[in-house]
């Protein structure tokens, strides 16, 4: 699914929340508001077709990086599954996921 109809989705009111991303969007001071405004303003920086997922790369208004991980399998709406702050010892600039130390 390509951002502008996971964005359609959104703008249509086609998405649910689950509460886990609810959680951990609390744990990290991100609001259902600060997800959809990521979806809306963001870009998709990891897809994983085989997974029917995006992670998506927006800006807090406070100015600090916030992924949301989509659920897109229905086609028809979509799942926001969790939020979080990228690490900078696993992403490069939010934008790049750092190969792990073996």
């Amino acid at each position: 699914m390509e951002l502008a109809d996971i964005r359609d989705c959104v703008q249509r009111g086609a998405f649910f929340v689950t509460d886990h991303a609810i959680a951990e969007g609390f744990k990290e001071g991100i609001r259902v508001a600060d997800m959809v405004n990521v979806i809306l303003s963001g870009e998709i920086v990891e897809s994983h077709a085989e997974r029917c997922r995006s992670v998506i790369l927006g800006r807090h208004d406070e100015g600090f990086p916030i992924h949301i991980v989509v659920d897109w399998s229905s086609r028809v709406a979509v799942d926001i599954v969790t939020t979080y702050i990228p690490q900078e010892d696993r992403w490069i600039k939010g934008r790049v996921r750092r190969k792990r130390r073996r």
